[in-house]
């Protein structure tokens, strides 16, 4: 009987022993551990994807960047508009009070295309750069022959720039200094009026000197003369100028004309909208 009792006791202690294995063995380990994983997987936050920061995100063009692609599309031949009507241009006379300020009044033409319509003073008396340095701004007193000299794209462009800030007009003024009348004809055909430095009369220049900056030589000629180029006819080989000197709107021979501009040395300002620039 107490042989009996002992086996017995031991049989329980083995099966006790098996249990606790049981519940001690890696398999059993390894399962908890992957719930508790789930389960803390489940239970965490959505973290969001960050946003990029201002360096990674694409900027928007600038509105110089807009107008420069505008002027180079046109100046390439690629620009989406056909050929654009000039409005009409208005030519005031340089001897009705403005002896010497052909480029003025060339500008006061230009801006007619535009849709402002100036007195005779307006530009010189609010706009017009003034220098000792004909380049960059006008010497002398354009309302009088010989008290006035000339002014260059570089002042003229810098006129131009005082204008539109103070109109907040949606023109932008490029010196296309250099440029072939050829590519000044495609900035025309687009509705760009181009302030064209020749002579009265497109007689030949006698050129006196000149004064030099960033590598170009800016002559000076006593039949120093600026125009507005508002239209051209290839076919019939003319061109059409608003000319301050005698204060009209005509037609003359492109060939003469452009000898003259290739002559002095290529000096233009191109004078482009950007009404259609957002």
């Amino acid at each position: 009987m107490k042989k009996l009792l002992i086996l017995l006791i031991a049989a329980a202690m083995l099966l006790a022993g098996c249990k606790q294995e049981t519940a001690n063995s890696p398999a059993t380990a390894d399962t908890a551990a992957t719930e508790k994983v789930k389960t803390k997987k489940l239970n965490e936050p959505v973290v969001p994807t960050e946003a990029p920061t201002e360096a990674e995100k694409p900027t928007e063009p600038s509105f110089e960047e807009l107008v420069q692609k505008k002027y180079e599309s046109i100046l390439s031949g690629k620009s989406e508009k056909k050929q654009v009507e000039m409005n009409e241009v208005y030519a005031l006379n340089q001897l009705d009070g403005m002896e010497a300020g052909c480029e003025a009044l060339a500008l006061t033409a230009a801006l007619t295309h535009f849709g402002y319509e100036l007195d005779i003073n307006e530009i010189v008396d609010k706009y017009l750069v003034y220098s000792d340095d004909y380049v960059f701004g006008y010497s002398g007193d354009p309302h009088y022959f010989y008290d006035g000299s000339g002014i260059f794209p570089p002042g003229m462009v810098t006129t131009i720039q005082n204008f539109v800030k103070d109109k907040k007009a949606a023109i932008y003024p490029f010196d296309t200094t250099g440029m072939s009348m050829d590519d000044l004809y495609k900035f025309v055909e687009k509705g760009c009026p181009v302030l064209v430095w020749t002579t009265y009369n497109r007689s030949y220049p006698s050129i006196e000197f000149s004064d030099t900056y960033n590598g170009i030589e800016y002559p000076w000629y006593p039949e120093e003369h600026c125009v507005c180029l508002c239209g051209f006819d290839k076919d019939a080989h003319t061109v059409q100028i608003a000319d301050s000197w005698g204060g009209y709107v005509d037609w003359e021979d492109a060939e003469n004309f452009e000898d003259v501009y290739d002559e002095i040395g290529r000096f233009s300002v191109v004078l482009m909208g950007t009404e259609d620039i957002k």
